[in-house]
């Protein structure tokens, strides 16, 4: 499927994240037991959440509003890109507004 950062496949980290919205923010960016910095995303879909940590998060941008439910949330593993750092992208295809985007080097469930 070809997105906003090109051919790059869906994260398989969350099916069908385009389902879910968000509903929790949180970023460290200096944690004090000195790991490396983070963005926390809770999630929700019906009665399910979900917590997703984002290590070492760049470019981070919350649209006017945002965050909010866009139904064009996606998780795209970027890794196959050879870029310094980077394996994972968070993006809306919507651009209706509020969305959330940046990158980082890993996410995983917690």
């Amino acid at each position: 499927m070809t997105h906003e950062w090109g051919p790059d496949p869906d994260h398989p980290i969350l099916e069908n994240a385009f389902q879910y919205e968000i509903v929790g923010l949180r970023l460290n960016g200096a944690p004090s037991d000195g790991s490396e910095p983070y963005l926390d995303l809770e999630l929700r879909r019906g009665g399910e959440r979900r917590v997703l940590r984002f290590w070492s998060p760049q470019d981070l941008e919350v649209e006017r509003g945002g965050p909010a439910n866009t139904g064009g949330f996606q998780i795209l593993d970027i890794s196959k890109r050879g870029l310094d750092r980077l394996g994972v992208r968070v993006t809306d295809f919507e651009a209706s507004g509020g969305a959330v985007r940046f990158a980082a080097r890993a996410v995983q469930s917690i």
